[in-house]
């Protein structure tokens, strides 16, 4: 429940409004929607993307602890489930821009060398500005998970000295130039994760301060957007002065983190009610939605809704923006359905092997031994995928292939 709301919220980040340049969410802008899509961006939408990595942390610590569980195991695992399909989107993506691009200006035209190029697919060095940028959580997230043996030993021996050194790097460090990690929150905030899981931190131990969360939360928020209207000129300037950012280093860390609470703390009261079943029901088709939304609602927004409703300055932009998360949730639903009648490798591939073909309905109450069954069968199709694309791909990505080949190919 926690992935499927934080990834909704990441969606209103992305939603195309038809306009080149970013928006700046403040009280001063004019209009209604504006203020409603900047609540809904500066607060869940910024603050996901925390929640999302404590998350994975968590999770990946649990699976190393668990006695049976290998790391080369753990790598594999998550390199199908992570990095093949983000590659597979970050192609797809890249190849319509291109095709675009021959018409009119893209993103794609302001990368002007080979690396440039290489990292709107594989982010080796930073997380370029485009359609493809979403994608560069999932590449930070793979390292964490490749990070995550080291991380582990270190914070079960040394947390407090480990965990304030990476908070110092997140909040003090937005450049990209760490490599290894584009987005420090990310690192952060899997690490926290990871904390968690060491201590066996009771999860629903602050459950019934939701109301304070909730209240910090929105204030965190219409912080931020004062802060974009110059309400803290002499603070920002002050920040300024020492090299840093006031929003990036004290708002944004306290939206992130009352935003996450917030979210985590509000999940109880949904359980058991239509919106947990709606999630249940649709948790396999969420990973393709996170991959695919910010091509395809681009696509759906110029062939459709822009056309016959208009674009930023309608009245009916607001309703385009408040249905757009499930507007992706539902193309992607379509997406791997319809793969899936056409070839059942693909829907492995593009879910990332959340959805196999003949078990796509087993979303839940699968036993422990049905589970390994079904992701065995993921593991397979996916390399017969690599072993056939490999011939299809130039030098380059024949021998990244053959890399990856052998790392999946490795002892079970």
């Amino acid at each position: 429940m926690a992935r499927m709301i934080c990834v909704l919220c990441m969606i209103f980040v992305h939603v195309p409004d038809g306009d080149t340049g970013a928006t700046l969410y403040a009280f001063a802008a004019d209009g209604f929607n504006v203020v409603v899509e900047g609540l809904l961006v500066e607060g869940p939408g910024r603050a996901s993307a925390a929640l999302l990595s404590v998350v994975s942390g968590y999770l990946a610590a649990i699976t190393l602890l668990k006695p049976g569980n290998s790391v080369l195991r753990l790598y594999r695992r998550r390199f199908l489930s992570i990095i093949v399909p983000m590659i597979f989107w970050a192609t797809a993506t890249y190849s319509v821009y291109w095709l675009v691009s021959q018409a009119r200006p893209t993103f794609i035209n302001e990368a002007h060398s080979l690396l440039d190029k290489l990292n709107i697919i594989f982010f080796f060095t930073e997380m370029p500005m485009g359609a493809t940028m979403h994608l560069g959580f999932l590449r930070d997230l793979f390292v964490c998970i490749l990070l995550s043996p080291i991380l582990l030993l270190l914070i079960r021996r040394a947390a407090l000295v480990v965990l304030p050194v990476l908070l110092a790097i997140y909040l003090f460090e937005h450049s990209q130039s760490l490599v290894i990690v584009l987005r420090p929150l990310i690192l952060f905030a899997f690490s926290f994760g990871i904390y968690l899981a060491t201590r066996n931190a009771r999860m629903n131990a602050l459950d019934n301060y939701w109301p304070l969360f909730v209240i910090l939360a929105v204030a965190s928020t219409l912080a931020i957007m004062l802060s974009n209207g110059g309400a803290f000129e002499p603070v920002v300037a002050t920040f300024a002065n020492h090299g840093m950012s006031f929003n990036e280093t004290v708002l944004y860390p306290l939206g992130r983190l009352f935003g996450s609470l917030a979210i985590w703390t509000l999940i109880p009261l949904l359980i058991g009610g239509r919106i947990h079943r709606w999630i249940t029901r649709n948790s396999p088709y969420l990973f393709t939605a996170f991959c695919s939304h910010y091509l395809m609602l681009t696509v759906l927004f110029f062939a459709i809704w822009q056309p016959l409703f208009g674009d930023r300055g309608s009245m009916l932009f607001l309703v385009w923006f408040l249905l757009s998360p499930l507007l992706a949730m539902y193309i992607a639903v379509i997406i791997v359905q319809l793969t899936l009648k056409v070839a059942p490798w693909l829907a492995t591939l593009i879910t990332g092997g959340r959805i196999v073909a003949g078990a796509e309905q087993q979303v839940s109450g699968l036993s422990d031994r049905r589970r390994q069954g079904v992701m065995l069968g993921i593991w397979v199709s996916a390399l017969r995928l690599a072993d056939a694309a490999a011939s299809a791909w130039g030098t380059a990505m024949r021998e990244w292939f053959k890399v990856s080949r052998r790392l999946l190919l490795g002892r079970r």
